[in-house]
């Protein structure tokens, strides 16, 4: 599936917003042969970074976690697109990340979800004491029970499929990332209180190519996100990230250090699935290994079992459906390139490749197209 991103206009209607299951054979516009994600996807889904002030230079710049209200204008104005999408286009995917906006995405999220789902009696249920001694064992503070608000929608939270992230949180360099046991366990209870949710679909690894080195990963964060997955907070877990090299390193690795075969259920990649860049589907430069996710939780694709052998080498999107991870392609604007007003100004992309993209802008436009439609066409 495609997930839109900053600045994307959700262009495909639905008639009405499907209930997803996890483990049955629901048929959706998208499916999944992994028994811990929903089996019912829709075909495009919402990132909400811009759900806060990352892109943001006007007078709204001041909203953090502690000024943030809900009867704020640009709040509002959040909710509302968000319950368009879920409610008017069928787009019932949201993606969103403690890292985007330091926190005020989640509470927007969580500001729409009060309106979109229907009230529940669960939120403390996620909290038992072993939670608590699951953190001051390592030596951390204390975790607060969540507190629940009232919710005034008409959709049941099977309705909508809620991901975020854990490991890249604050602006300052010195505590963007953290990929501790402990901080994992405290950042997942945080983004549920935020959220107001009893639990999370899909809990991401956000940004590992980040890490110190590779020994945390294994030794404290995915120990931890295995533990959310144990315990229900989160219903299966994935990882994220730009270099496709790293994401298979890990996702092998995996395989070596734990005995829950590939361990991850998902892979969400971004900037690999669009007009200027198809590495995703055309690199064929990742080893193929025999199947290694364990069969008990899910099904390698027979089609992609057929059509490798273990000595070859496959994509990674070969790699991914070989062994049964299921994969969101983000970005299909390539975070603003393919856009008839270009990319924000701390875009990373060579000087070269925006060139080239504006004047495939402006070649789009000659002929009557605007480029961002065909790049949503080539990317779903």
């Amino acid at each position: 599936m495609t997930e839109l991103g900053h600045g994307d206009e959700p262009t495909i209607s639905m008639k009405k917003v499907p209930r997803k299951k996890y483990g049955s054979s629901l048929a959706g516009s998208g499916t999944s042969l992994n028994r811990r994600l929903p089996c019912s996807l829709p075909i495009i889904g919402l990132g909400c970074s811009s759900f806060s002030t990352f892109f943001s230079s006007e007078d709204d710049d001041d909203l953090t976690v502690d000024t943030i209200t809900r009867d704020n204008p640009a709040v509002q104005g959040w909710i509302q697109t968000i319950r368009h999408a879920v409610l008017d286009r069928g787009i019932f995917l949201l993606d969103t990340a403690p890292w985007y906006g330091h926190g005020t995405s989640e509470i927007v999220v969580g500001y729409a979800l009060d309106t979109i789902l229907t009230d529940y009696d669960g939120v403390d249920a996620v909290h038992d004491d072993s939670i608590q001694a699951l953190v001051t064992s390592c030596g951390e503070k204390n975790i607060s029970k969540p507190i629940q608000r009232a919710r005034t929608g008409c959709l049941p939270r099977s309705s909508v499929i809620l991901n975020t992230k854990v490991g890249r949180y604050e602006a300052d360099p010195l505590r963007q990332f953290d990929f501790s046991f402990s901080t994992t366990i405290e950042s997942v209870f945080r983004s549920l209180e935020r959220m107001n949710c009893e639990y999370i679909d899909v809990l991401q690894l956000h940004d590992p190519e980040f890490a110190p080195n590779m020994s945390i990963l294994f030794d404290e964060t995915i120990p931890a996100l295995l533990e959310c997955r144990r315990r229900g907070w989160a219903k299966a877990i994935g990882l994220t990230g730009y270099p496709l090299e790293v994401q298979h390193e890990i996702l092998v690795k995996c395989s070596e250090n734990f005995d829950d075969g590939l361990v991850f259920d998902q892979s969400l990649v971004y900037c690999h699935s669009n007009l200027h860049d198809m590495s995703l589907f055309h690199d064929s430069c990742f080893a193929s290994p025999s199947h290694i996710s364990t069969a008990s939780e899910k099904e390698p694709d027979s089609s992609a079992l057929q059509s490798t052998s273990p000595t070859s080498n496959v994509t990674f999107a070969e790699f991914c459906q070989h062994n049964g991870v299921n994969i969101i392609a983000a970005a299909p604007l390539s975070m603003g390139l393919l856009t008839n007003s270009g990319p924000p100004a701390w875009h990373p992309a060579p000087s070269s490749l925006k060139a080239a993209c504006l004047d495939a802008a402006n070649l789009c436009i000659s002929n009557g197209l605007n480029i961002s439609s065909l790049a949503m066409l080539v990317s779903v």
